[in-house]
């Protein structure tokens, strides 16, 4: 099973090792994971493709300038999963990051199975969602 993992933050990136070592162990079959993420994931077995504190950007004075490397790594992570084909994709919070990659993803490929686990409280919650 191939899976591609996107975590952003700090929470998503400990949410996803949990959730990557409880699939390795109930698949019978070897797991493959790839995406995003930090220490955590990387030590679940995660290959990242960049490092994630290049999405940990929060405020409008943040992400303005680090605008161009954010549009990058969009492009970059929708290119690695239409290249490698995952069974599964899973975004873990980050949603403004997340949500483009996802809508690129399902453009290009609308039977690709995404999957968006846990939203933060306050995003959840945020007037319009």
């Amino acid at each position: 099973m191939r899976v591609m993992i996107i975590a952003g933050e700090p929470s998503g990136d400990l949410l996803g090792a949990e959730l990557l070592a409880a699939l390795r162990m109930r698949c019978a079959r070897k797991v493959e994971a790839f995406g995003i993420g930090g220490g955590a994931l990387i030590q679940a077995g995660l290959t990242s493709l960049f490092p994630m504190s290049d999405l940990s950007v929060m405020g409008v004075s943040e992400v303005v300038p680090r605008l161009p490397l954010i549009q990058m790594r969009i492009a970059q992570t929708v290119g690695a999963a239409l290249e490698r084909h995952p069974d599964l994709v899973l975004t873990i919070d980050s949603p403004d990051f997340c949500f483009r990659v996802a809508r690129r993803l399902r453009a290009a490929n609308p039977d690709m199975p995404i999957v968006h686990y846990v939203a933060p409280h306050v995003w959840a919650w945020r007037q319009g969602r």
